[in-house]
């Protein structure tokens, strides 16, 4: 059966070349997108644990501190005296957050800062 060019059953490539070249872009910002999802999402994680391990080390003592703040993290804890009593705990850390797509920037870190009053 030969197909004639009115029939309507012809194939049209047409506008394949064009789809491809919208999808590279968006496939590009999707990944960019996801990446950003993914390093706030380690920096509120790395904010909720750092918390905790300050709270824990402000109610209990630093017995425990070591343990808390040894992962794989950096963290700079410094102390400052409040007038009147107590004591103010500030602890600073930054986590490596993993890299999905090569278009990212390299070695991205979550930094986290945290305050916590010991009476």
């Amino acid at each position: 059966m030969k197909l004639l060019k009115g029939d309507g059953y012809e194939s049209s490539d047409e506008g394949s070349v064009e789809a491809g070249l919208t999808l590279i872009p968006t496939t590009a910002f999707f990944l960019l997108v996801m990446q950003l999802v993914i390093t706030g999402s380690f920096q509120v994680m790395e904010t909720i644990d750092l918390q905790s391990a300050l709270r824990r080390t402000a109610l209990f003592g630093s017995e425990g501190s070591e343990f808390a703040f040894a992962h794989s993290r950096i963290v700079n804890q410094k102390s400052a005296e409040i007038p009147g009593g107590g004591e103010l705990l500030i602890a600073e850390s930054i986590k490596r957050v993993p890299t999905i797509s090569s278009l990212a920037p390299k070695n991205v870190g979550a930094s986290s800062h945290v305050i916590v009053v010991r009476e």
